[in-house]
């Protein structure tokens, strides 16, 4: 049987200046304001000069930094010598040509997997070969065009990290797995022609956004040798009640009450090897 413990640790980095303007008329007053929002848990902020017309000249920054980590602990179980397997994520489906024209459709799995083989050995090593593999949906695709079909198909590719590794392990004990890192960076710029090129006073006519994901993985897999359960095991569910009425209507008890313990069972009379009774001579 293996314990296996899936951290993802994820950091994300957003760095965001940008300015914009809208002006229709000259008529009007201006009206500036601060903003802010400390809620979401980022921070972010802007000046905005506003005029009762609907004329509009801002200035924001915004910066966000977020760690998310994600578990995942399966217990998976497996005779010796063959294999297990556990996945958690989905299926999609890929559309794959075939020598007679035909198109069938193939499907792909993608999510948190394990596969593994443990095989006993003497003095109760553990043989283990295990290949963890986490994919995901990528945000990027491959177009494909074909006869009959009107318009381009933009298919979703899968972004996979996998190890493979084999060790011996005794019962109980652990190893790690780490350094998948995967890094994605984005930066955008987006501003007018000639202005937003300028060297200083470019920065007012364009806007940069700039985005970094570290992701990175944690596999700790714990071997364990399954003995068989005692005859006279306890489930948690053998001292469970039906609730009477008054519990169920008036305690609002789901359960009933404990039941009584058993009566303990009469103790065996003394006995002893001196004579008793009379002693007819």
């Amino acid at each position: 049987m293996l314990e296996v413990k899936i951290a993802e640790v994820s950091k994300s980095l957003l760095d965001q200046l940008q300015t914009s303007a809208t002006l229709r008329n000259a008529s009007g007053s201006w009206a500036t304001s601060l903003l802010s929002n400390f809620i979401t848990g980022t921070l972010s902020g802007g000046l905005t000069a506003l005029k009762s017309n609907g004329n509009s000249l801002g200035l924001a920054a915004e910066k966000q930094e977020g760690l998310v980590r994600i578990l995942a602990e399966p217990t998976v179980m497996a005779i010796s010598g063959q294999e297990g397997s556990f996945l958690a994520g989905g299926k999609i489906m890929i559309p794959v040509a075939q020598d007679n024209g035909k198109i069938t459709l193939e499907e792909k799995e993608f999510g948190v997997g394990l596969r593994f083989t443990p095989t006993v050995l003497a003095g109760g090593r553990i043989n283990l070969k295990v290949a963890p593999e986490v994919s995901d949906l990528s945000r990027d695709g491959v177009g494909i065009s074909a006869t009959g079909f009107t318009g381009t198909a933009i298919l979703p590719l899968i972004t996979t990290r996998r190890a493979s590794t084999t060790v011996q392990l005794y019962d109980g004990q652990s190893y790690a797995i780490g350094g998948l890192i995967k890094n994605n960076r984005v930066t955008n710029i987006k501003g007018l022609p000639v202005l937003g090129e300028l060297p200083v006073l470019g920065a007012l006519f364009r806007s940069t956004d700039f985005q970094e994901d570290r992701t990175e993985l944690l596999f700790v897999v714990t071997a364990h040798l399954v003995k068989p359960l005692p005859s006279n095991y306890a489930l948690p569910t053998d001292l469970a009640t039906k609730p009477g009425r008054g519990e169920l209507f008036l305690g609002g008890r789901m359960e009933g009450g404990a039941p009584p313990a058993p009566a303990p069972a009469p103790a065996a009379p003394a006995t002893s090897d001196a004579a008793r009774g009379f002693e007819l001579k």
